[in-house]
Formats: C-alpha cells, sequence, structure tokens
C-alpha cells in the first residue's frame, strides 16, 4: 500500500501539472477519481478505448448519526476480472479504509 501511495501521488501530481493521461505499458492500472465537490453513487459507461482498465471513482463521504459512509462506484470489464476478484479487491479496500 505504501507503494501504491507513492505511485499514486506522483502519477497525479504529473497529470496535473502537465494535463496528460500517463500510460504504463506494462503495468495495470486502476483508474481513481475523487469527486468530493459532489455527493456521487455512481458512474457509468466511462470506457474508451484508451482507458479500459478497472476504474474506481467517489465524492463526498456522508455523515450519518452512527456512521460515516463513503459510496464508491468501481467499474471493470468481465474480461478482465471475474466478480469473485471484484469481491476480494473491494474486501480489501474496506479493510485497508477500516484502518485509517
Amino acid at each position: 500500500m505504501e507503494q501504491f501511495g507513492q505511485d499514486y501521488t506522483n502519477l497525479t501530481q504529473a497529470a496535473s501539472a502537465s494535463c496528460q493521461s500517463s500510460f504504463v505499458d506494462d503495468a495495470m492500472v486502476i483508474g481513481t477519481s475523487a469527486m468530493t465537490a459532489t455527493e456521487l453513487d455512481c458512474i457509468v459507461n466511462q470506457y474508451t478505448d484508451q482507458f479500459c482498465n478497472p476504474m474506481v471513482m467517489w465524492g463526498r463521504y456522508r455523515k450519518g448519526w452512527l456512521r460515516t459512509t463513503l459510496p464508491i462506484s468501481f467499474q471493470f470489464h468481465h474480461v478482465q476480472m471475474d466478480g469473485g476478484h471484484v469481491a476480494r479487491f473491494l474486501d480489501k479496500l474496506q479493510k485497508t479504509i477500516n484502518t485509517i
């Protein structure tokens, strides 16, 4: 997770500075978007020929009486992964969030 965090920070800073996407030919990329200026429940049909990797997007977190939630939208193509893979990824993501 530390390496992911460092890579994520470096790539997003480079994209912010250049206004260009980065493509790493020998790596699988999971795209992320933090749209914190809005509440969002899902994003659909974001696939293009360049961005066909899995994507995770989220908006503003929601504070409730007993808990805070962060709805996410996770989009993937079944050619790349199966539902079981997605379930394991989301379970690991939730466990990581729980440690924060």
